[in-house]
């Protein structure tokens, strides 16, 4: 139909309720049953979807914060010919989470987006703490923040004195 499809692949969401809500209705989780099932899964349905559109049309945003399965889709997108700010690949993570992958990824040429939510904050506070939750293993990643950030402060500091 000459329509295209674009995908933005995310790697969880609301994973308290939903456990919970499908057992209320009789259902079985819709959750991984452990982090790493749902690593791969990600991991797995990023390579398809970058070779789908590597090999046609369409585009996809990749949101995760996962720095391991950013870097896969990255050597992946590269090794496709995907890179150099591809307009069918894009990489996106919340507002001030994982910066340095963020820049990371765009100084390796990938085009990269920061989202952050806007609403009432009855509404976006329980948003900010599911992602929070979910990514409670980028406390190690906030420590290379912290340190880039630190080194970043001295230089400019530096270079103001000079």
């Amino acid at each position: 139909m000459g329509i295209l499809m674009g995908v933005k692949l995310v790697r969880g969401a609301y994973m308290t309720t939903e456990a919970k809500l499908a057992h209320s209705l009789g259902y079985e989780s819709p959750i991984h049953n452990s982090l790493q099932e749902t690593h791969d899964c990600f991991n797995n349905c990023a390579s398809f979807m970058l070779e789908k559109i590597a090999g046609g049309s369409g585009a996809v945003v990749l949101a995760t914060h996962n720095v391991e399965s950013g870097q896969l889709a990255a050597m992946k997108a590269r090794d496709m010919g995907m890179s150099s700010g591809n307009h069918r690949l894009e990489f996106a993570q919340l507002y001030g989470m994982a910066d340095s992958f963020s820049f990371g990824l765009k100084n390796a040429g990938f085009r990269v987006s920061k989202y952050m939510p806007f609403g009432p904050v009855d509404q976006v506070m329980p948003y900010l703490l599911r992602r929070a939750e979910e990514n409670r293993g980028l406390l190690s990643a906030s420590t290379l923040d912290r340190q880039l950030m630190r080194k970043e402060l001295w230089r400019r500091l530096r270079t103001a004195i000079l």
